[in-house]
């Protein structure tokens, strides 16, 4: 019976060898479904999304078309760490850690939308705003 359970690895970020692509450990492949996938996806804390092409090249399997786009939304620069946990399907959630090891979580602007003028959530009718004017 195959293991279901996750996955991790972990790597440090070093601009020099990860900027365009980023290569996974050897031996990890053997966690990837058969056959290897053709992409896969990288969430952050946030929810958000990449999705990033898989490429073998000789016996290392590499992230690459979309990784650099991962890479420069996320500010990626030599000396952060990067945490895999790898679902066995096709999903990476990955965790950065800062020069300081902690992690980094980073807010995102919300989009703020007053309500006060809704009491029950239901817009006026056309008729109702011509009374009330």
């Amino acid at each position: 019976m195959a293991d279901t359970g996750e996955v991790r690895f972990f790597k440090p970020f070093i601009s020099q060898k990860s900027s365009k692509s980023l290569a996974i450990p050897l031996g990890f492949e053997e966690h990837f479904p058969a056959p290897l996938p053709i992409t896969v996806d990288l969430l952050d804390y946030s929810g958000r999304s990449w999705t990033v092409r898989v490429k073998k090249r000789g016996e290392n399997v590499f992230l690459t078309l979309g990784w650099e786009n991962f890479v420069k939304d996320n500010n990626l620069e030599d000396g952060k760490h990067l945490n895999f946990i790898y679902d066995r399907q096709r999903t990476f959630y990955v965790i950065i850690f800062g020069h300081n090891m902690c992690s980094e979580f980073r807010s995102f602007p919300q989009v703020v939308v007053e309500v006060d003028d809704y009491e029950n959530g239901e817009e006026e009718d056309e008729e109702d705003q011509e009374d009330n004017q």
